[in-house]
């Protein structure tokens, strides 16, 4: 009789679980539904497509009519101005002691872009916030580069991680080479993630985006915490102007035409 007792207390009491157990349980259901939660809005967001129709392929690429027209964007230029989905950018970018970065990006491109409109070209100067499906011949977006490290030195020039174009990596490889030999900057070849998925370039997530057929990107010029990148960005912008001018001038698909001969000679 007391075995039989015994054994009918053990069986219940292996059955028991006890307050701990019951919260432990309810923690791991909440974590699954939190995390079946997070795996929903990644999905909704990797497969959201705000760009109305299908996305072009490189191999339906037109150029724009009309001339050649390129799109200089001042990185932060009107930051503060941004709408409701790019609010993230209202109140970024670098500085040097008294120089915010949108007055040094914006001191470079007024440079290039009266050197490429006396070339024959239009020339878009754009903010940082981009009108919807701009569309343009060649997008550069020009910003300066920060650092807690006085050492770090060098530019930086990006195509998107997503190019519908198929053609941006070629300007960027063309953009490197022209703007290295201008200013005698050190090129940085990892361009960080922040660059390759850069707001203007996500036609899929933003309206205030480029059209996926401008060829787009993004150059990072100097370090304006570093004293031998501030000599170009800051002291002589013209010359990092004129190494985004001789990039735009080398790329093929921007190449101005040739002047038309007479076909006479002098005598």
């Amino acid at each position: 009789m007391k075995l039989t007792v015994l054994t009918a207390a053990l069986v219940l009491f292996s059955g028991f679980e006890g307050p701990g157990a019951s919260r432990a349980a309810a923690q791991e259901q909440r974590a699954t539904e939190r995390g079946a939660a997070a795996s929903e809005r990644w999905r909704r967001w990797r497969d959201y497509n705000r760009y109305p129709g299908p996305i072009p392929t490189p191999e339906e690429w037109e150029a724009p009519a009309g001339p050649i027209r390129i799109g200089l964007q001042v990185g932060h230029w009107h930051a503060d101005q941004a709408p409701q989905e790019l609010r993230r950018i209202r109140y970024n970018g670098t500085r040097w002691r008294e120089t915010a970065e949108w007055e040094a990006n914006l001191a470079i491109a007024r440079l290039a872009a009266a050197e490429l409109e006396a070339l024959g070209y239009e020339v878009d100067l754009l903010p940082a916030v981009v009108p919807p499906g701009y569309r343009a011949h060649l997008f550069i977006s020009i910003h300066a580069d920060g650092s807690d490290s006085p050492a770090a030195s060098g530019y930086r020039v990006a195509s998107p991680q997503r190019d519908a174009t198929g053609r941006a990596e070629g300007a960027a490889r063309v953009l490197r080479e022209t703007y290295g030999a201008a200013t005698g900057l050190r090129n940085l070849p990892v361009s960080t993630r922040r660059m390759r998925n850069y707001y203007a370039f996500n036609y899929r997530r933003y309206e205030h985006a480029l059209h996926p057929m401008t060829i787009a990107l993004i150059i990072e010029t100097g370090f304006m915490t570093s004293a031998r990148d501030r000599e170009i960005i800051l002291g002589a912008p013209e010359r990092a102007a004129r190494g985004i001018v001789e990039g735009i001038k080398a790329f093929p698909i921007t190449q101005l035409p040739a002047a038309p001969t007479t076909g006479r000679e002098d005598t």
